[in-house]
């Protein structure tokens, strides 16, 4: 199905800020793009976690297919397909390749016979499989991105964002290149371009969603900048009073307050990476829905194992959390004071961020209190920017390798080897931090074990992807330093869950219908195929654990290449288990 409709609209919301905003548009056909030039954090990179490969982003913005220095209150459009780094490997022509057609899935209501996919991995793995009937579901194949299906008959336009020929739905992009110059480069490919990539392919390939082709609108995001706040606003303004999208998608990070615009004040579905506060996620009414487990989650879970093990014994524990909104509180109540409850000494500060992601305010006196105090077991909280200066400080106060054991979670993507590898960016702060102990539900790591192969999920979306990328790229997952085919996977499951949520709200859905179908998916699937689900009263996805390990400097099969100094490794030891909720 076609359509010639396309649209361009300039709007002037929150001055100097100005938003172009355009749409991708039917059937793989490049329409208008939405740049939208405002600032926010990156503090959240989970899709990295599963496997390595890609290009590097660099200081220039290359949304457009080509290259070009944003200006802070520039205003550009642009009708071309995105692209990624030129010189990146080409496995297939995208103009003539295409993957092996699909079967056709069935929606005449009839019952369609088992099908369990058979996880080799065993264990939890394979239980949390036999809880996934797939069926003949459009969406749910492990093979397949998706099948083509019959249209519905009768179509209506049924509310905002849903007429009889299209769905709206929006991408809201992090711009992690304006690391670059401060050392905090993140290597994930072309995230834009994936988002296109899969939904023309759903268009062009299964149909649509019953039909309706899927209308995707951008919103772009500075990573850094004095008015974070106001910046996300404007994205979110964007993706839902101009484009009117039904669900907003993210992949690159996107916290604050905005969340709250997005799902609260715009009532529009929001998938993330991001962890959230459990305020968020209440407020929320089922609308904000995550990969990761919340905030609290993540600080839950790693308590619950280290006192069950015994692991805290006879340490005087130390946490710095920053006062970045939400977060405080977060530590606070479901790390601090669970401690304390258990007759723990624990020595809390809080960092000052000023308002931005640089949380710098009283290192050097917080750090002097934990060596007055003893400390000798730390919580690292602090985020991708903020945690490499404080364990630099530790360093230079006194405390040596040995001295301090650290403990780390997901909050503030600590999981993430781009994240973690910062540390070590300061050679005293990364041996120091060596040995550090975490929790979290991701696999980062797990393609260190030699007999590690993709997950079907994720060859199938990287396969496609490859084959489609309008700039050839293509990335692999035994590539050293870079996460592109970790992203690539991390985009395909968000889309996977945008696409049966609108599926499963039915021939003619409203947005309560589809606010409905989302909070019922029951088991999900993520690009790692771990244990995940999303319920009416948990739309935070994770439902399993496991222990990593930090190590510096690393001499594991496939380290982290870190691009000055020497590599680090994250690496799971996949004693995965139920998240302890």
């Amino acid at each position: 199905m076609q359509a010639d409709v396309s649209h361009v609209t300039t709007v002037d919301k929150m001055a100097p800020q100005r938003l172009t905003f355009g749409t991708r548009r039917l059937g793989g056909q490049p329409m208008h793009k939405l740049l939208i030039k405002c600032v926010t954090m990156m503090l959240a990179l989970a899709f990295f976690a599963t496997a390595c490969a890609g290009e590097s982003t660099d200081n220039t913005n290359t949304d457009n297919g080509n290259t070009q220095t944003s200006a802070p209150n520039e205003v550009s459009t642009n009708e071309t397909n995105s692209a990624a780094d030129p010189s990146s490997e080409t496995t297939a022509d995208p103009e003539t390749a295409t993957p092996t057609d699909p079967p056709t899935a069935s929606n005449d209501g009839g019952d369609p016979q088992p099908n369990i996919y058979q996880d080799p991995r065993g264990g939890i793995f394979a239980e949390f499989q036999q809880s996934f009937d797939r069926s003949d579901h459009p969406f749910t194949q492990t093979d397949h991105l998706c099948l083509p299906h019959e249209p519905a008959v009768n179509r209506t336009a049924t509310d905002e964002g849903i007429s009889a020929e299209a769905i709206r739905v929006g991408h809201i992009r992090s711009r992690l290149e304006d690391g670059i110059n401060l050392g905090f480069g993140v290597p994930v490919g072309n995230p834009k371009e994936m988002f296109e990539v899969f939904i023309d392919y759903i268009n062009d390939t299964c149909g649509g969603i019953r039909g309706r082709m899927l209308d995707l609108g951008y919103a772009q995001a500075a990573l850094i900048g004095d008015d974070v706040e106001a910046s996300r606003n404007a994205a979110c303004l964007a993706m839902t009073e101009d484009h009117k999208s039904v669900i907003v998608m993210n992949s690159s990070g996107f916290q604050g307050t905005a969340n709250l615009c997005l799902v609260e004040e715009q009532q529009t579905i929001f998938i993330s990476t991001q962890g959230q506060t459990e305020e968020f996620m209440d407020r929320s009414n089922g609308r904000l829905v995550s990969l990761s487990p919340t905030l609290e989650e993540s600080l839950r879970f790693m308590v619950t194992d280290l006192l069950a093990s015994g692991a805290l014994a006879d340490l005087t524990l130390g946490v710095a959390a920053p006062n970045t909104p939400g977060q405080v509180e977060a530590v606070e109540q479901a790390l601090v004071e669970p401690l304390r409850e258990e007759g723990f000494e624990v020595v809390f500060d809080v960092i000052d961020c000023a308002g931005t992601e640089f949380c710098t305010g009283g290192v050097p006196a917080s750090v002097a209190n934990m060596v007055e105090a003893g400390v000798n077991g730390f919580f690292n909280v602090l985020n991708i920017i903020s945690a490499p200066g404080y364990i630099a400080e530790m360093a230079n106060q006194g405390y040596e390798p040995g001295s301090v054991r650290f403990f780390a979670s997901d909050f503030n993507s600590q999981t993430s080897e781009i994240v973690a590898s910062q540390i070590a960016n300061n050679v005293a702060a990364g041996e120091l931090y060596n040995g550090a102990t975490i929790f979290d539900y991701r696999t980062t790591g797990i393609y260190r074990d030699p007999n590690y192969q993709p997950n079907p999920i994720l060859e199938t979306c990287n396969e496609i992807y490859s084959q489609h990328s309008p700039s050839g790229a293509s990335h692999a997952w035994d590539t050293p330093g870079d996460s592109a085919y970790g992203m690539v996977g991390m985009v395909c499951a968000i889309v996977r869950v945008m696409a049966r949520a609108l599926y499963d709200a039915g021939n003619n859905p409203t947005l309560d219908d589809v606010r409905e179908a989302i909070t019922n998916l029951g088991p999900v699937d993520n690009n790692a195929m771990t244990p995940a689900s999303i319920r009416p009263d948990k739309t935070q996805m994770a439902d399993a654990i496991q222990t990593l390990d930090f190590s510096f400097p690393c001499t594991q099969t496939l380290p982290f290449e870190r691009r000055d100094g020497d590599p680090i490794c994250v690496t799971g030891r996949n004693d995965f288990r139920p998240a302890p909720r």
